[in-house]
């Protein structure tokens, strides 16, 4: 597989291709949300409708394109039985789809993508700061802007505004995974009331080692599904060392103790009782510690990686 040739971010570049799939294929189940400015988000379901075993995988922030070519690549794999480079697709795929029902939301803010200058960042032709301006704004005083789960474009008057952020309507700004006004957050209403999933993996980048990132309610689980979402993070993590990652050595819960810990509980407070829910983190642009520029072929791999990795265990 060529990386390079398989990565497509921007919605654009992979929407009519996904849409083509699921016009030949009646098998693949399309469906849509518009957000404001009139972006369209897709869901794209594939596999066993009857599963017992129901798998969604969300890309919430715009900023973070890793994701949305391992989806898209995943995708066509399941679909098409290759990669986007034409090779020979390496997952199961006739095992995935008689055992598994599995929806790929690609990108659940097309319209922060859309604004993207970049469909990689891979920390060649920017240093972090300048990065998290882009993701996330530019202050009036020309600071980074501040992360917010909903604000108003009338009170902070930024210079610029992040990719992260989402309009929702002429003032009002959102983040996608912590706010309840979000497409994002919609499309999860109306997923997990449709398609009774049994397991989610939300897919992120940061600027360090590979991670597994266990839910802000961990804690509040009984031991039993503890243990549970502790074996799919070790999957994870272990498929990631044996193909020469370096990585977080234990999964964690991130903002343990702080606000933002409190905005994802918010967030899934009443949608997501079972707690079999993970997400992974996956380098982006610069590593934080030792500056090195992260190549695309890193990234695709590694969440190509995690997402094998979790279809392996769930078919164990």
């Amino acid at each position: 597989m060529d990386a390079s040739r398989c990565w497509v971010s921007h919605p654009d570049e992979w929407q009519p291709m996904v849409r083509q799939w699921a016009q030949k294929d009646l098998r693949v189940k399309l469906r849509e949300w518009k957000q404001w400015t009139g972006h369209q988000v897709l869901a794209v379901s594939v596999g066993n409708p009857d599963a017992d075993i129901r798998l969604l995988i969300t890309v919430p922030h715009a900023h973070e394109p890793a994701g949305t070519a391992a989806c898209v690549d995943v995708l066509c794999q399941l679909i098409m039985g290759t990669h986007l480079d034409g090779t020979k697709a390496d997952l199961p795929i006739e095992t995935i789809n008689q055992r598994l029902f599995v929806t790929f939301v690609p990108d659940s803010n097309p319209q922060g993508r859309s604004r993207s200058p970049e469909r990689v960042w891979d920390g060649i032709r920017y240093d972090n700061e300048t990065f998290l301006k882009i993701a996330f704004g530019i202050a009036a005083d020309g600071s980074r802007f501040g992360r917010y789960p909903e604000w108003r474009f009338s009170e902070h008057k930024p210079k610029q505004v992040g990719i992260i952020y989402e309009r929702i309507d002429d003032d009002l700004w959102v983040e996608p995974n912590t706010s309840r006004k979000s497409t994002h957050s919609r499309i999860l209403d109306d997923l997990l009331a449709s398609d009774k999933y049994t397991h989610y993996l939300e897919l992120h980048q940061h600027e360090t080692d590979e991670a597994v990132l266990l839910p802000a309610w961990f804690d509040d689980l009984p031991e039993s599904e503890q243990v549970k979402l502790g074996e799919w993070a070790k999957a994870i993590l272990s498929e990631w060392r044996q193909r020469g990652f370096k990585v977080h050595e234990q999964p964690y819960i991130p903002y343990r103790g702080q606000q933002r810990q409190q905005f994802f509980r918010d967030f899934w407070r009443g949608r997501w009782e079972r707690g079999n829910w993970l997400c992974v983190e996956v380098r982006n642009n610069r590593h934080a510690k030792t500056g090195d520029p992260t190549p695309l072929e890193h990234q695709m791999k590694a969440m190509l990686t995690a997402l094998s990795a979790t279809f392996k265990w769930l078919l164990s």
